[in-house]
Formats: structure tokens, C-alpha cells, sequence
């Protein structure tokens, strides 16, 4: 959309939202005028100026007029000189920086004179975030840890967004920091204070508001990394295959020990059956012993 300023019987169309530009790109600042008829460049009269009178650029009868210029705009504006005779005035800026940020006007003098505002914002790009978990050893699900998130060389500050593997934003327990640099562009340092469970994923977002562009980045935490770490996890199967080992020794040791009684008990029952079978015959032979001694009694009275 654009805006319409009229003076007279010029009129001035700029966009009535903020043009954006990215640091150290060109940007197009766009400003056009009606121009009237047997219109000539010599009866042309336009310049730019940026907040606090600043002069960024300018053109009269028929050429450029950059004398009186501030000196941070040398070389880095130009004019679309090809269409002027069409009310394109639009202004060319090279290589934006964030001191470039502000409220430029357009102003055009064709026997009638008349100006609109363009403001300028500036934006960077974040760089891709990092995540670092700031840990102990010994780490269990259940234990308080701090996921952090840093990006950097941003601008303007971003919007930052905590998520957790099922996509939830988690709001709570998050600390931000945006500090600028010499530059002006942002570090920003974000951090979110967790339980661990047994397996989970922390994302970081940031948000450029003025590119409209997200980036992100994402951790893994699994309690089975933090609680069994590998020579942990080697030292458990050590002990399982030596606890098995016993076992098994136990139950040979236990079976030998049953079969040595099994034997044992089975020699004493044949023994005991032995004896019981001696005590019989000895009791059967009694007897005849007995008969004898009675037939030899006659022949001894005699």
C-alpha cells in the first residue's frame, strides 16, 4: 500500500508501511510524483533528507547537486536518473548500515512543491543457535538441569520460543538476555531449567521480527545416556554374567550334594533289608536245634 500526500496539483506516493532493509544490502527507498505536462528536468528541483535535516541527496536543474551532502551518505546513494521524467524519484542506498534507521523525506519542486516520509528499519539475520546442557556427572531422570540457547550478530532484539519434543512451548523457567555489541547487533543468551525424563527433545527458536524468519535448534536428552553411562553399563553386565555364573555353580553343587544323599539312603535301606533277612534265618534254625537235643537224652539215661 502506499501513501499519497498532495500539494497543489503534485502528488507524492510513498509506502505507508516501514521499508526494511538488510544490514550491509542495498535498499530501495521508493518516493514518485505526478508530473505535470511538457514537464522539462531543468524546472525540476528534489532532495532527500533524513531526520535532524541531514542531507542525504539532491538534484536541480537538470544535474546533481551533492556539495552539501553528509559525509556518512558519500557514494552510497544514487537516483534513478532515466526516470525522473516519470515521477520516479525512488532513491538507491548502498550497503545499509544500522545508523541508516530513521525517517527519510522526499521533497519535489516542479512550479508546485510537496513532500511525504519514508521510514527505514534495518535488519540482521541471526546466526543458526547453539544449545549447550549444563551439567554434573551423575545425572538421573528426575535431577533440575539448564538447557541454554545463544545466538548472535542479530538485529532488531529477537522474539525467543522454548519447545519440547512434542512441539508444547514451555514458558515457564526461561531466563533471556539480549546485550548489543559494538556494532549494535545482538548476542542473545536464552536458558530453560528442565526435569530430566527418561527421553526428551528441547528446541530453541528465534524470531526476527522485522525479516519475519525463524531459526532453530534442538537437543536430545535421554536419561539412559545421563544415568548409564557406557563403562556403567559394562560394569552391570559384568556383575549380571558373574551373579549368573554362581548360580549356576550353586545349582551343581546342590545337585551333587542330592544325588550323594540319594545314595547314601539307598545303601542303608539295602543294608537295613540285609539284616532284617540274617535275623530271619537265625530265628528259623533255632528249632531243629532244639529236636536234636532232646532225641540224645534216652541214650544218655542208659
Amino acid at each position: 500500500m502506499s501513501f499519497v500526500c498532495f500539494t497543489g496539483s503534485i502528488e507524492v506516493i510513498v509506502p505507508d508501511v516501514p521499508v526494511t532493509g538488510i544490514l550491509d544490502e542495498d535498499v530501495i527507498l521508493p518516493c514518485s510524483f505526478s508530473p505535470p505536462d511538457r514537464f522539462s528536468l531543468q524546472d525540476l528541483s528534489l532532495f532527500w533528507e533524513i531526520t535532524k535535516l541531514q542531507q542525504v541527496h539532491s538534484f536541480t536543474k537538470g544535474q546533481e547537486q551533492l556539495e552539501k551532502q553528509d559525509p556518512k551518505f558519500i557514494n552510497r546513494t544514487e537516483l534513478f536518473l532515466g526516470q525522473l521524467l516519470q515521477g520516479n524519484m525512488s532513491l538507491l542506498l548502498h550497503k545499509v548500515s544500522l545508523s541508516d534507521e530513521g525517517i527519510y523525506t522526499c521533497f519535489v519542486n516542479v512550479g508546485n512543491s510537496s513532500s511525504a516520509a519514508v521510514s527505514l528499519q534495518v535488519a540482521a539475520s541471526y546466526t543458526k543457535p547453539t544449545l549447550h546442557l549444563e551439567s554434573s556427572e551423575g545425572l538421573k531422570p528426575g535431577d533440575q538441569v539448564i538447557v541454554t540457547c545463544h545466538t548472535y550478530h542479530g538485529y532488531p532484539q529477537a522474539v525467543i520460543l522454548w519447545q519440547d519434543g512434542s512441539g508444547k512451548n514451555l514458558t515457564e523457567n526461561v531466563t533471556t538476555s539480549q546485550v548489543a555489541n559494538e556494532e549494535g547487533l545482538f548476542h542473545v543468551q536464552s536458558s530453560i531449567h528442565v526435569t530430566l525424563e527418561t527421553s526428551d527433545t528441547y528446541t530453541c527458536l528465534v524470531y526476527n521480527p522485522l525479516l519475519q524468519v525463524a531459526t532453530h535448534a534442538s537437543l536430545s536428552v535421554t536419561g539412559q545416556h545421563l544415568s548409564f553411562p557406557l563403562v556403567a553399563v559394562w560394569v552391570t553386565i559384568g556383575l549380571c554374567a558373574c551373579l549368573l555364573g554362581l548360580l549356576v555353580a550353586l545349582a551343581c553343587v546342590c545337585r551333587k550334594q542330592l544325588k550323594q544323599t540319594c545314595e547314601e539312603e539307598q545303601e542303608e535301606a539295602a543294608s537295613n533289608e540285609e539284616h532284617e533277612e540274617n535275623g530271619e534265618l537265625k530265628t528259623a534254625m533255632q528249632p531243629l536245634k532244639a529236636s536234636s537235643a532232646e532225641g540224645d537224652d534216652p541214650t544218655t539215661v542208659e
